[in-house]
């Protein structure tokens, strides 16, 4: 019999379970997809009870495709989605579809708090920019053009709350990472603010109980033990929101060391030793481990960008790999190969549900820019690759400006699949960067906490010593980096100019045609 650390990730587009040794080595996995609805441009929902069905029956198929029999497993450990907004009656039950941290419909309730409260009073308390995004605004929303639904709602929660409780968990804990998401957590403090309560008519109890990384909170019942396949009575732990586990799963647990995630969503996060706010347009939150903080950039749609385009223009690829029985990803791959860096001059800003850090525009857009009779698919395919990585490269742009020294840099996210990928970022930045053995580091992160969490580690830096290895170093060239600069000061340039009217234009046209339909 061999003991098993189990992580799940619960994510946007979908949910994985992997079971793990406690050396770090995969012994089994399973995943699957989920859909998330937009029903109006900004707007971006999902459906909570089917994503609880789907986690179980994922982490049922980890189980069965497991080759250690019997198992024996001593903790579960969650990486879930941040910000979101979910709400909830005094009976728990869920009152209407999942709100995602993709939204930003709540643009008349950011104005009308950033009446209350200046902006940079704000950022200063908060460590976060005051953007649509937070649940302070979707709350009010909700109370403006929900007040059936908000005059139910006994809680605010968020996804780690709800995940942990249909596992077993006595209550709606956060996980401590997660509380700045709230919009009304002092970062420096360390607790709730009185002052941003008071002005947003909130208090404490409508909010999930804080709680630090790796810290159980209840066992798996004999009811979840049926779905899932789990032994009844093994700890589950809390997590993190999914980009705090991927920077535990890449080992950055000091200060200088940096991550950059290409999920459905893009994060660079750097490890500091003190909290530092009113930076540039990024956000400050807790790191899981204790005393050390994330300064966070992201980029809304990153590998998304990528889904995106397989689904509208790369059918070709998914229609071949249909015939071959291969993924449709490694055949654009291929493709975008064809292309030279910087994609003969073919710009991608790849703004398809608003821009983030560090300009955080609503009403950006996406767009090919500088196409010619000359450019082909491979030039747009890898065109979508660069232009990610280039709005990454705009966050560590604000990095620069700190001082701060980047000790490392770990690439994670399902992006790390494609080496081709993997190079464009190091050309890109212009600095090594280290593939990690198990590239779904938030998986592993969230098992490394459950861990911590039951005891089979003393702390966190103890479960990354043991579960975390690099697999390989990726060397920057020369070459490509200096076209990548020119194409960054393109990216630069092209930015500010559509900002200036274009994006609001055209969201306004969109806008239009959606209360049409």
């Amino acid at each position: 019999m061999s003991k098993l650390l189990v992580g799940i990730d619960v994510g946007t587009t979908g949910v994985r379970c992997m079971l793990f040794d406690a050396f770090g080595n995969l012994v089994s996995g399973a995943y699957q997809e989920y859909e998330t609805k937009y029903p109006r441009p900004g707007w971006a929902e999902q459906d909570l009870e089917q994503m609880i069905s789907q986690t179980m029956f994922v982490c049922r198929e980890a189980v069965a495709n497991c080759s250690i029999t019997p198992i024996e497993l001593t903790s579960v450990g969650f990486s879930t989605q941040g910000c979101v907004t979910i709400a909830v009656d005094q009976k728990g039950q869920i009152l209407r579809p999942l709100i995602s941290w993709q939204d930003i419909r709540p643009q008349q309730e950011l104005e009308d708090n950033a009446s209350i409260i200046a902006p940079e009073k704000y950022y200063s308390i908060t460590g976060m920019p005051l953007i649509a995004n937070l649940i302070v605004n979707k709350i009010d929303w909700i109370r403006k053009h929900e007040p059936d639904v908000y005059a139910l709602t006994d809680k605010f929660i968020q996804h780690q709350d709800v995940i942990l409780k249909a596992f077993g968990a006595e209550n709606f804990f956060t996980d401590l990472p997660s509380t700045s998401f709230y919009g009304a957590w002092d970062v420096s403090s360390e607790n709730w603010d009185n002052s941003l309560l008071e002005c947003f008519d909130l208090n404490p109890y409508q909010f999930g109980q804080p709680t630090p990384s790796g810290t159980q909170v209840g066992i798996i019942t004999s009811v979840v033990a049926e779905q899932t396949g789990f032994p009844a009575g093994t700890p589950i732990c809390v997590g993190a929101w999914d980009q705090t586990c991927g920077v535990i799963g890449m080992g950055s647990t000091l200060p200088g060391m940096a991550t950059v995630t290409l999920g459905t969503a893009g994060l660079a996060i750097l490890v500091l030793d003190k909290p530092m706010t009113g930076c540039g347009g990024l956000f400050t939150n807790h790191h899981a481990a204790s005393e050390i903080w994330q300064l966070a950039g992201a980029s809304i749609t990153a590998a998304s960008s990528y889904r995106w385009f397989r689904d509208t223009i790369g059918t070709l690829e998914v229609e071949q790999a249909r015939q071959k029985g291969c993924n449709p990803f490694d055949l654009l791959n291929e493709l975008a190969a064809n292309a030279p860096p910087g994609s003969g001059g073919l710009l991608f800003l790849p703004y398809l549900n608003s821009s983030g850090t560090p300009h955080w525009n609503t009403q950006a857009r996406a767009a090919f820019i500088g196409m010619s009779m000359a450019h082909g698919r491979a030039d747009l395919t890898r065109a979508v690759m660069e232009g990610v990585a280039l709005e990454m490269n705009d966050i560590m742009s604000v990095w620069n400006q700190t001082g701060i020294e980047i000790k490392s840099m770990s690439l994670g996210g399902g992006a790390t699949k494609s080496p081709l990928w993997n190079q464009i970022q190091a050309d890109v930045y212009g600095r090594p960067v280290q593939i990690m053995k198990v590239g779904e580091s938030t998986v592993l992160g969230a098992a490394i906490l459950g861990g911590v969490g039951a005891g089979v580690f003393d702390s966190i830096q103890e479960g990354v010593d043991a579960m975390v290895h690099v697999e390989t170093e990726i060397e920057p060239i020369v070459e490509n980096h200096e076209i990548y600069q020119d194409l960054y000061s393109a990216y630069v340039e092209a930015n500010q100019a559509l900002s200036r009217k274009t994006f609001e234009n055209l969201a306004a046209i969109q806008d239009a045609y959606s209360n049409r339909q």
